[in-house]
Formats: structure tokens, sequence, C-alpha cells
């Protein structure tokens, strides 16, 4: 008995710490391996040869894994254009943010994770355009201090919320900035505006009590 276990469990575990050509034995796979088409191959069982398939026509999209309960809702609640695009209907940046995001302590909370998740590497801390990847030859733009050139803040017409949402959305070509729509809900979105506001407002003020230090 005891050689049959023996047997038993090197024949299933193998020989721990040797390498060997052939696949080791596998008594439950747990389909690691699948029958499956990867993205953008050959497929000859239909015509065009091609294993993506186009959405059944006549399909609508109806919103994706960030929002899981209005895409089997019955009645999903998308919000209002202004909070949803960051523009009215008629196509004018949002001046504020708008009051769907529910303004509060926990949204500023929210967006400050949400900044030093996805913004602060580039951005820096404080929104100064000093992230990591300024030390490698890029050129974040300057979000917060109004002392440096390119800084939202250093515009006479600083952007407006819903034009920061809509960069945060889509992301800028010109800055080589991809966009987060697909990582953050709205509500994400517009707690980082949120955030970015806050560290305007405390960047910008703690630049400006420097430089009249300075003048005095």
């Amino acid at each position: 008995m005891f050689i049959v276990l023996v047997g038993t469990l090197v024949s299933i575990l193998g020989f721990r710490g040797k390498t060997a050509k052939s696949p080791p034995l596998e008594v439950f796979p747990d389909m690691d391996r699948q029958a499956k088409y990867k993205p953008q191959v050959v497929n000859d069982f239909y015509a065009d040869n091609r294993a993506d398939r186009l959405p059944v026509q006549g399909t609508a999209l109806r919103g994706n894994g960030l929002n899981l309960e209005n895409v089997f809702s019955p009645t999903p609640i998308f919000g209002s254009v202004e909070f949803r695009t960051g523009k009215t209907s008629d196509g004018q940046w949002v001046l504020n943010i708008p009051k769907e995001a529910d303004i509060d302590l926990s949204l500023m909370r929210m967006g400050q994770e949400g900044y030093d998740i996805h913004c602060a590497i580039c951005h820096g801390k404080y929104g100064n355009g000093l992230g990591v990847t300024s030390q490698f030859g890029l050129a974040p733009r300057n979000l917060s201090d109004p002392s440096q050139s390119g800084s939202y803040l250093e515009s006479a017409a600083p952007w407006p919320d819903g034009q920061i949402y809509n960069a945060i959305t889509h992301g800028s070509a010109s800055q080589i900035m991809l966009g987060l729509k697909d990582k953050l809900n709205p509500r994400e979105r517009w707690a980082i505006v949120l955030y970015l506001r806050a560290l305007q407002s405390y960047v910008g003020g703690a630049t400006n009590s420097e430089e009249k230090g300075k003048d005095s």
C-alpha cells in the first residue's frame, strides 16, 4: 500500500525542481487551456474569415462594466447630458460641477484617491506637472501653479469644470494623455475635477503668498 501511495503521488505531482520537455499530467486542468479564438485571427467558419464579429444589427450599447446596475436594469439612469459629457445640450462647456455628482467630503476623498492613482504620476502630487514622468523628458501640463507657464490658472480664462472633465474622459493627443472613460465612471471623473480645484486653490494661494513676500 505504501509503494502504491508513493507511486500515485509521484505520478500526479511529478518530480519537483526538475524540468521536462513533455507537459505535466493535469488531473484537474481548471480550463487553463480552452478551444477559443483570440482577437483579430482567422476563423474559416464565417464567409469573411474573421473571428471578431460585429454586434447584431439593431442592438444598442447600454453602459459598461463600470455600472452593471444600469446595464441590466429595465429602467437605467444615465444622468443628464451635462453630467455625462461635461457639456450643455447646446455644446457649451459646463462651468461648474453638476449637482448630480453630490458634492461632499466623500466626493473629495474619492477625487484624491483617483488623482493619486491615475494623475499624480505625470502631473505631480500637487498638480504642478512635476510627476515621475517629468524626469524622463516629458512635460506634463501644469494644472495648479500660476507662477509656472502653461498652467490652467495662468490663463485669463481658466478652463471650466466641463472642459477638465472632458480631458479626463477622452485624454489629450497633444499631451500624449490617454482618456479614463473606461476606468472611471462619470461621478469618479467629477470627483477628480473637484480635487483638482482644491489643489489649484491650495497651490495657487501658497504660490501667490510667496510671490508677495518676495516683492515686499
